[in-house]
C-alpha cells in the first residue's frame, strides 16, 4: 500500500485504485484486486497526479504556517487555542488558492499572497477562536499603518471589554512585523505592553510599535491579555482567557492598507 498526502482524506474506489482509511486515521491507496502498490508505483502512476499535487501544495503551507506562528509568538504563548496548528495550515492553503497564475499542483503560496483576496484571508485571523477580537473588545479600534499607532477613544476599561471571572487587570498590547514570506523571514516590532484595572477612568489610548525592518508584508496584532491578582503580584490567567488577533495590512511599497475598520 502507498500513504496518501492530501489535504482531506479519500475514502472509496477510483477505476483500479481502493483508497482506504484506517482506525488511526491514516489515509491508503492500493490496487484492487492486488496485494497493494508500491511506492514507485504511487509517485509514477499519472492517476495519483492530482493527490501528489495537492499533497505538495498542502506540504508548502504546512511549512510557511510554522513561520506564520512565530510572527507574534510572543503574543501566541499566551492566547491560543489546541487547534490553532490545523487553522492555520487550512487558512494559508486558502490563500495558496488565490494563485491565478499557476496550475492547479503548482499553485504557490506567495503567488497568493501578492492578491487583494490571499490578504483579506489573513485579517481577523485569532490565535484563539475561543475568545474572538469581536466578542472581547467592545468598541472599533482605529489604526494607523503609516506609524504603526493603535487608538482606542474613550476606552472605558469595565465595559468596553469582556472580562473573565476572575480577571482584575488587563494587558493590552500590538505588534507589527514584517513577513517576508518569499524568503521565510520576518521581523517583529513589539510596543510596550499597558497594564490597565478593571475599575479604570474613562481615557483615550494610544499603542505603538516601531517600524519593522523590512518592506515586503506588514501585519499587525492586537492582544488582549487578562491578569488576576495572586497575592502580590498579578499572573496571566490561561491562555483560553486571552485574544490575539490580526487586526490590519500593510504593503509599504504600494497603496494597500487594509484594517478591522474598513471592513
Amino acid at each position: 500500500m502507498a500513504k496518501v498526502t492530501a489535504p482531506f482524506l479519500i475514502k472509496g474506489t477510483i477505476d483500479d485504485i481502493n483508497f482506504v482509511v484506517t482506525a488511526d486515521g491514516e489515509n491508503y491507496a492500493r490496487m484492487r484486486g492486488k496485494t497493494g502498490i508500491t511506492a514507485e508505483e504511487f509517485k509514477n502512476n499519472p492517476i495519483f497526479d492530482r493527490i501528489r499535487n495537492q499533497g505538495m501544495e498542502f506540504g508548502q503551507c504546512v511549512k510557511k504556517a510554522a513561520v506564520f506562528r512565530q510572527l507574534a509568538e510572543r503574543f501566541n504563548s499566551l492566547a491560543k487555542d489546541g487547534s490553532v496548528a490545523g487553522r492555520t495550515n487550512k487558512l494559508l492553503l486558502e490563500i495558496l488558492q488565490e494563485d491565478m497564475i499557476n496550475p492547479q499542483g503548482k499553485r504557490t503560496l506567495t503567488e497568493g499572497l501578492k492578491t487583494s483576496e490571499g490578504k483579506e484571508c489573513l485579517l481577523l485571523f485569532e490565535s484563539n477562536k475561543l475568545r474572538p477580537l469581536r466578542k472581547v473588545l467592545k468598541i472599533k479600534e482605529l489604526y494607523n499603518p503609516e506609524n504603526q499607532t493603535l487608538t482606542l477613544n474613550d476606552f472605558l476599561a469595565e465595559e468596553h471589554l469582556d472580562w473573565p471571572e476572575e480577571a482584575t487587570n488587563v494587558i493590552l498590547a500590538t505588534a507589527t512585523t514584517n513577513w517576508d514570506f518569499e524568503n521565510d523571514t520576518f521581523q517583529t516590532s513589539y510596543s510596550t505592553e499597558l497594564i490597565l484595572d478593571k475599575e479604570s477612568e474613562k481615557q483615550t489610548i494610544k499603542i505603538t510599535t516601531e517600524k519593522p525592518k523590512g518592506s515586503q508584508l506588514h501585519l499587525t496584532f492586537l492582544f488582549v491579555g487578562f491578569l488576576k491578582q495572586d497575592r502580590k503580584k498579578q499572573v496571566f490567567l490561561h491562555r483560553r482567557h486571552n485574544t490575539n488577533t490580526v487586526i490590519a495590512y500593510h504593503t509599504p511599497n504600494s497603496e494597500t492598507i487594509k484594517n478591522r475598520e474598513a471592513q
